[in-house]
């Protein structure tokens, strides 16, 4: 969750501007405030501001920690007998464990909503409706077998990847990757636009500008490498003469 650092912010509304669902306000005190219901969680917000003012929320764990203190304080001083107040912590370390639970619970749904994209329904949805070519690798899913043998792979493009998988073709991805994170370490990591017709634009023009600071670099490199060239001959020819 994204917060504001109201020390920064100078209520300048860049982030209200770029958030895509309308979460974030100005305050009447001038400042940008985020509502945590409406948040989406899409970053734009903290890429976007020119004064480093939004936050993220890992940020804030020693203050959520000095938050929660505070309130069990202000609850444990209405017991007390000992005996009450013993009783009280005990709740509450009961409700933050379950707190614990619930967000280890989630990480893990998380995750394997992560590894569902293995599966004969996404290599069908590639391959047959949007014609691309999946490339996935096959895991072994579900209870293991009391004989200790691999479980039963079904699908046919499941077979396919466990029996023939383009290990070559399938490397090129972390190029991909590599490529997706330059663009988003020199460009920045989110959209401006918010119309899809807007979208595409912007996305082309960004591959335009990355090959076009390619190109540049190396014409660059390539004319201080001829110019260190030269130099260095000539010192070689006046030592000589």
């Amino acid at each position: 969750m994204p917060w504001v650092n109201v020390e920064l912010c100078n209520g300048c509304g860049t982030c209200v501007e770029e958030c895509p669902v309308g979460a974030i306000e100005l305050t009447a005190d001038g400042f940008a405030e985020i509502d945590e219901a409406e948040c989406i969680r899409c970053g734009r917000c903290h890429d976007a501001c020119p004064q480093q003012a939004v936050r993220h929320d890992g940020e804030r764990t020693p203050q959520d920690v000095a938050e929660n203190l505070r309130w069990v304080r202000k609850l444990l001083g209405h017991f007390k007998r000992p005996e009450d107040q013993s009783a009280f912590m005990d709740r509450m370390v009961r409700f933050f464990n379950k707190q614990k639970k619930v967000s280890e619970r989630t990480l893990a749904a998380i995750a394997g909503a992560a590894a569902g994209y293995e599966s004969e329904p996404a290599h069908n949805l590639c391959r047959n409706e949007l014609g691309i070519v999946s490339i996935f690798p096959t895991t072994h899913r579900g209870r293991p077998r009391l004989d200790g043998k691999p479980n039963t792979i079904t699908g046919r493009y499941r077979r396919e990847m466990l029996d023939q998988f383009p290990k070559k073709t399938y490397g090129q991805r972390w190029q991909v990757e590599t490529a997706f994170s330059m663009l988003k370490r020199l460009l920045g990591s989110a959209l401006r636009t918010r119309k899809p017709y807007a979208i595409n634009r912007e996305i082309i023009l960004r591959v335009l500008t990355i090959n076009l600071m390619i190109v540049l670099h190396l014409i660059t490199c390539f004319q201080q490498s001829r110019t260190i060239t030269y130099l260095v001959n000539t010192l070689i020819s006046l030592r000589f003469k």
